[in-house]
């Protein structure tokens, strides 16, 4: 009688955690169909007029250990940073994984100076920042299937490579009427589908490579308006809308030895082709003006490699250690306008000023409360590809030096998640900050925050 209530139980349970892990996996794909169709804003101004912000982090279990995964990634989402870890998936026939995020960006602008709240005329100018966005994006969703359990594994990752998302609002005024008013909003980036495997050729041994299919498309659109005593005198407008098509390579290697695990994955130079439209519209006040011009653009896109080391503690919280490096060399970007209008130009790619190479520095810590819930923690620091030179008055020599402004985003992230027996779901959430001075007179200081989510569900 006791052995059958305990099986009663016990069958209630399993039927019980199959209903909750159908109605989780349900909702997270009515929740991933829905951000895709949404358009809304987040990022920066930098990757607004560069080429976009590179997106880190693939999968909650990644953010909430400060965007690492070239040593730890355990599903489809490996193929974007690491293929050969692809091999660490936990599933017998296949996995399936689905990341969204939700990225709240608030921007804050500033006048170091005093005096530049007033114009050639000695007028008062006085400027207000509106930009508090939020948007939704697609950080992965891929699929992973063990051709070989352990040996060979296959998969396909769809994931961002950099997003052009962003919205921002300004207002200038005397302080009593308006004097012009400047509107931004950009959706979209460049994006790929990756297909590739992880192959274990030894015992501690294992190699992967992907292919990245590129694509996506970014919109854009600038409105500057214009008053005088004021009433409305003119409006200009801009609206670019970008396509993007090519491919990236990745191979991947990764050595484990007891305890210890070393990652190292690179990722050569590509060629992304860009068709641009771009359509300008004036208004003076009594009528519009309208110009369409047709760009074929291409960009030869950065390498990038990284190496990444793991170790876990024999304790009882199984604690694991991770630290990931990775260096993108944006200083030998080129860029170069094929045709316009149809027409060629016959102009050759060329290097871009002031596009540095990028460090990232990334640190981990996850700890196993049981069997089946983890917490994590986690430091992320990123350098921002374009630098400029700023001046600084220097009161003890009494003159201005020149030094570089290399902006750079600092965040910290936290994370868990539940393991079931055939499902489980991750969460992680980052908060990052970075201020940097666009001029001697102007600063900016920004804050960001993601919230993202992991489904994954195996068999």
């Amino acid at each position: 009688m006791v052995i059958d209530t305990v099986n009663c139980s016990g069958k209630k349970w399993k039927d019980s955690e199959r209903k909750w892990t159908f109605v989780c996996f349900c909702s997270l794909l009515f929740t991933f169909v829905h951000f895709c169709s949404l358009a809304l804003y987040g990022y920066t101004v930098l990757g607004l007029y560069n080429f976009g912000d590179v997106v880190s982090g693939f999968s909650a279990r990644s953010v909430g250990m400060g965007s690492t995964g070239i040593t730890t990634l355990n599903d489809a989402s490996a193929l974007a940073i690491n293929p050969a870890t692809i091999i660490n998936i936990t599933a017998n026939r296949a996995i399936v994984s689905v990341t969204p995020s939700y990225i709240l960006f608030r921007e804050e602008k500033r006048l170091i100076d005093p005096q530049n709240m007033y114009n050639a005329n000695q007028e008062l100018n006085l400027q207000n920042i509106k930009n508090e966005p939020v948007f939704f994006q697609l950080c992965s969703a891929g699929v992973a299937l063990p051709v070989l359990r352990d040996r060979f594994i296959i998969g396909f990752n769809y994931s961002p490579v950099f997003s052009k998302s962003y919205k921002h609002s300004e207002e200038v005024t005397d302080g009593l009427m308006n004097v012009n008013e400047n509107n931004y909003s950009s959706s979209g980036g460049l994006k790929k589908t990756d297909i590739g495997f992880g192959l274990k050729l030894a015992e501690g041994v294992s190699v992967g490579f992907s292919y990245g299919i590129t694509g996506g498309k970014s919109e854009k659109n600038y409105e500057e308006i214009h008053y005088e005593n004021d009433l409305l005198t003119g409006i200009d407008k801009e609206e670019a809308s970008d396509k993007y098509d090519g491919g990236f390579l990745r191979y991947g290697l990764l050595l484990e030895k007891r305890s210890y695990v070393l990652g190292f994955f690179y990722q050569p130079s590509s060629i992304i082709e860009q068709k641009s439209t771009l359509v300008s519209k004036n208004y003076n006040g009594t009528i519009w003006d309208e110009n369409t011009t047709l760009y074929n653009e291409e960009f030869k896109y950065p390498e990038k490699f990284g190496l990444g080391f793991s170790y876990r503690f024999k304790d009882k919280f199984r604690t694991l250690f991770v630290c990931d490096w990775e260096r993108q060399n944006w200083n030998v970007l080129t860029y170069g306008t094929k045709t316009i209008d149809g027409v060629a130009t016959g102009d050759k790619r060329e290097h871009i000023e002031g596009y540095e190479k990028t460090d990232e520095l990334k640190l981990g810590l996850e700890m196993w409360l049981n069997d089946s819930l983890p917490v994590r923690g986690g430091f992320r620091y990123q350098e921002f590809y374009y630098t400029w030179d700023k001046s600084i008055y220097n009161w003890y020599h009494a003159s201005s030096i020149t030094q570089k402004e290399v902006p750079i985003f600092y965040c910290f992230s936290v994370g868990g998640g539940y393991i079931f027996e055939h499902f489980d779901i991750d969460f992680g959430y980052e908060f990052g900050k970075r201020n940097c001075d666009l001029s001697s007179l102007e600063r900016y200081d920004e804050f960001l925050q993601r919230f993202v989510l992991t489904a994954r569900a195996r068999w």
